[in-house]
């Protein structure tokens, strides 16, 4: 019986997170989210819906997680380029929770994955 997209995955799975340079080279299981720049220009500190959501890595992750487990594929870890990013410390904050979660999916995700390093 499949469980729930909100079980806690088996193991915590590791994150890389790549700011700059080369893409590492990635072992089979581990998957690659790519990270777009905003849509359009925003104020320090203000950022539209729109390019909220298009770049909101806990619910790629969550999507990338439910998606493993309904196609039972192995998730042994996850490269995410951020090098397109002007500031991959929003990314990198809702990893290491320093951004709070808020609502079921982003403790889903904050209790399955793990921010391994930034490079």
């Amino acid at each position: 019986m499949a469980g729930s997209p909100f079980d806690r995955a088996w193991s915590s799975i590791p994150v890389t997170v790549v700011t700059h340079g080369p893409l590492p080279s990635r072992p089979d299981g581990t998957a690659l989210l790519h990270l777009d720049p905003a849509l359009h220009e925003h104020t320090p500190g203000s950022e539209c819906v729109a390019c909220a959501a298009a770049g909101d890595v806990r619910a790629m992750l969550f999507d990338l997680l439910t998606q493993s487990r309904q196609d039972k594929q192995r998730l042994d870890g996850v490269v995410i380029d951020a090098s397109h990013l002007a500031d991959p410390s929003t990314v990198i904050a809702k990893l290491d929770r320093a951004t709070p979660a808020i609502g079921l999916r982003d403790h889903t995700v904050l209790r399955s994955f793990h921010l391994r390093e930034v490079i």
